[in-house]
């Protein structure tokens, strides 16, 4: 797939095409913000707050009829807003029909405290938590789509590298240990059957330690076939579309990365937690990476193992966040069914005992 439209995102112009005039919405936006509506009427203008991750806030604004999404990201330093506005840009603009049509794109925090970008509302609701079979094949299709998308196909496309893609597998095991030494040892004295939960994800630390120790593996930029990446696979932020498609919201970690890493993590991620083994073992045997990644497959293994131990500990930093308080700044308060999280935590730790048993 051959692409040589040119994008830079330093050139981009803050004013839609042939669309209302934006800048209309912002202090009506910034007042339901700031006083935490649910909804609000204005200027013929109707919002409502939806709910969501806590990195962002998300309204939904309809004006004559038609919808939008106005984003408000976390300052993090992760450039979250100039990600989500630079891929979409670039999606829309060579045709890729996997995420909606953006409309604005603002850094500043002068119309608004946050960086925020607007984006044509999509028709449709997340699939899930099961797939059907033509979802399932929906969204293997948007994958395919979206990795076949590489950065030696455009002209200075304004693409950053994808976040959590790190090229290395040491700063992920780093991770872990950080990790580990938070949530890992809080789990220990505040959950029922602690220390065993903690002497159990030990092992599991160990034992990735020791496999990365043994393997002699590559995942260097100049090693990996890089690709448009999403980073967060999560089937909450999936649309199925009424003519049969998959389409992606929240592009706020997209960029280049390593396409072996997205498949793992979608084995892994939490809200694919309901799809058989089947459904896995089909998106893996039908998935077809780029035909000179000659070390595709070993990546894929890498990553599950890296992954496996990694989400248990994600569920613990959640479980911490309930009791303690949000672990960083959030837009949105999380929501945590503590039983849930409890089950979530002893499956995936049996799942990740199994990988390496």
């Amino acid at each position: 797939m051959l692409i040589s439209h040119y994008f830079n995102l330093s050139k981009m112009t803050m004013k839609p095409l042939n669309l209302p005039d934006t800048l209309n919405w912002m202090p009506i936006i910034r007042q339901a913000y700031e006083i935490d509506a649910e909804t609000w009427s204005e200027q013929g203008l109707k919002i409502v707050r939806i709910g969501g991750g806590g990195n962002n806030a998300l309204f939904k604004v309809t004006q004559g009829g038609v919808s939008y999404a106005c984003k408000l990201f976390v300052s993090d330093g992760r450039h979250r807003a100039w990600r989500e506005y630079a891929t979409l840009s670039l999606l829309d603009r060579v045709g890729l029909d996997i995420a909606p049509q953006p409309v604005w794109f603002d850094e500043s925090c002068t119309t608004l405290p946050h960086p925020l970008v607007v984006y044509r509302w999509l028709l449709g609701s997340p699939p899930g938590p099961t797939l059907t079979a033509d979802q399932l094949s929906a969204l293997l299709e948007s994958i395919h789509r979206l990795h076949d998308c590489r950065p030696e196909d455009f002209q200075d496309p304004g693409i950053l590298e994808a976040w959590f893609h790190w090229f290395d597998f040491k700063p992920y095991q780093d991770e872990l240990i950080d990790l580990m030494n938070v949530y890992g040892f809080w789990l220990k004295s505040n959950i029922p059957d602690g220390e065993k939960i903690f002497v159990r994800l030990v092992r599991l630390v160990d034992a990735c330690n020791q496999y990365f120790r043994k393997i002699d593996l590559d995942p260097g930029r100049e090693s990996v076939k890089m690709s448009l990446c999403r980073v967060d696979p999560n089937l909450a932020n999936t649309v199925w579309s009424p003519n049969g498609c998959i389409r992606w919201v929240d592009w706020e970690y997209s960029g280049w990365g390593d396409p072996a890493l997205e498949l793992a993590e979608i084995r892994w991620h939490a809200s694919f937690e309901n799809l058989g083994d089947a459904q896995h073992t089909w998106l893996r045997i039908n998935y077809q990476p780029c035909e000179d990644d000659h070390d595709f497959q070993a990546r894929v293994t890498a990553w599950d193992h890296l992954l496996a131990v990694r989400w248990p500990l994600l569920i613990a930093r959640w479980l911490w966040s309930e009791q303690n308080g949000a672990d960083r700044e959030r837009l949105t308060h999380l929501q945590v069914d503590q039983s849930g999280q409890r089950a979530r935590l002893e499956n995936y730790l049996a799942r990740a005992e199994v990988l390496y048993s």
